[in-house]
């Protein structure tokens, strides 16, 4: 995924400005636990057992729904991205630091990928080519890649399932970008929330209308925006609720009704992974993903309400906090190293086959966490920092408006 910041400059969640901790170290975790789903879901859940299977199925069915990593990450985009377009929704450089900022954290890497598969292909497409297990439906342009279409239809082209197999999710956040800056700039509070209650009420309609209309609907009911967009939604809905006092108040008021509501919700999603874990299960598609998105939704509001309590303490634990940090470069890689490490070792695509398969996966969790860490001190944090020299401007006129009942200084009003 996109890799999100949890704050942008030194405010708090409120807007406030000067606060000492700049970061929420929570949701770093809360990202290390959605990258680490994802990566016990490709590395054992859908790898195949072989001669190991009589002692590791069952093992791999514990992580047969892990694939809701990505909607753990969705949840966290709309949060954080909602959070900070609310903060400077009237800055005059609004539309111009997002994108900026957007630009540096997103494209460096995610095109420096595109460009190393070109070059592997003019080098080995052959025989990289040749071991993909995939058959393709149909040949996808390299360009849909480019401009982040790729979810847009079903297919792959040559030796490209590997690379790019994960990146319908990122297709999914660049059109995010693309809309909620214009929603939160042009539309009040009680509007915006309106739209964003609306989206979740209609996505999964859009699920099924999709999954019975489109050429391979049940693949394109999980990839397309819109079908995925309740995620997005639950997120920037606890994003503008957190910026009102009084709902804020009312949270934390009523924490035992949000860990009751989070503990109801996991014993739902325990009866999805028994009996639905495919994410292209027609129940699991009419009303599972939004289930997963309110799960997620209710562990975010815990967090918020309480960060003291023993879930807070596990999301800032340190190791989790780190996969956390490297996970946008996690994401976009781990297939590819898994494959290719399997293919170097074993001489096949990825199976838990025999022991080498295993000690394969292993060198492909080592490296892929090794390339991460090289990526975030070469690449990625230097031009994380260089785009957040782009400041929000000033609103002309800034309305320092205080809650009189909270003290809580207006979020749109604050300058950087």
């Amino acid at each position: 995924m996109s890799g999100v910041r949890n704050s942008d400059n030194s405010r708090d969640l409120n807007g406030k400005k000067g606060m000492t901790q700049s970061r929420i170290p929570e949701l770093d975790g809360l990202r290390g636990i959605a990258i680490l789903l994802v990566l016990l879901y490709h590395y054992i859940a859908v790898v195949p057992g072989g001669q190991l299977a009589s002692s590791l199925s069952r093992f791999q069915r514990l992580f047969s729904l892990d694939w809701i990593g990505v909607d753990l990450f969705f949840v966290l985009s709309g949060f954080l991205i909602g959070g900070i377009l609310l903060n400077f929704r009237e800055s005059p450089s609004y539309f111009r630091t997002f994108y900026t900022r957007r630009f540096f954290r997103i494209f460096p890497l995610y095109y420096g990928w595109i460009f190393a598969y070109v070059l592997l292909m003019a080098i080995a497409g052959h025989q990289f080519s040749s071991h993909d297990a995939t058959a393709p439906q149909d040949h996808l342009s390299l360009a849909k890649q480019f401009f982040f279409m790729q979810n847009l239809t079903f297919g792959e082209y040559p030796g490209a399932f590997v690379w790019f197999s994960t990146t319908w999710s990122l297709a999914v956040e660049e059109q995010f970008y693309l809309v909620s800056p214009f929603l939160v700039r042009f539309l009040s509070t009680r509007p915006l929330s309106m739209v964003l209650g609306s989206a979740v009420l209609a996505a999964p309609f859009i699920r099924m209308f999709v999954r019975s209309h489109m050429a391979h609907g049940y693949y394109m009911a999980y990839a397309l925006t819109p079908s995925r967009v309740d995620d997005l939604a639950f997120g920037m809905l606890v994003a503008v609720a957190w910026r009102n006092p009084s709902v804020r108040q009312w949270l934390s008021s009523h924490v035992t009704a949000i860990h009751g509501s989070l503990a109801l919700l996991c014993i739902g999603a325990l009866g999805w992974w028994k009996w639905a874990t495919d994410p292209f299960d027609v129940a699991m598609q009419r009303v599972g993903y939004t289930w997963i998105g309110l799960l997620f939704t209710a562990l975010l509001l815990a967090l918020l309400v309480r960060p003291a309590s023993l879930l807070g303490w596990v999301t800032r634990m340190r190791w989790l906090r780190e996969l956390g940090k490297v996970a946008y470069c996690v994401y976009i890689v781990h297939q590819t190293v898994n494959f290719l490490c399997h293919l170097l070792i074993t001489g096949n695509t990825p199976q838990i086959s025999d022991w080498s398969g295993a000690f394969a996966t292993l060198c492909a969790v080592v490296l892929t966490y090794g390339i991460a860490k090289l990526s975030w001190i070469v690449l990625e944090n230097p031009l994380l920092r260089y785009g957040h020299g782009f400041r929000y401007a000033e609103p002309p006129k800034a309305i320092q408006r205080i809650d009189a009942a909270s003290g809580v200084l207006d979020s749109r009003s604050v300058p950087i």
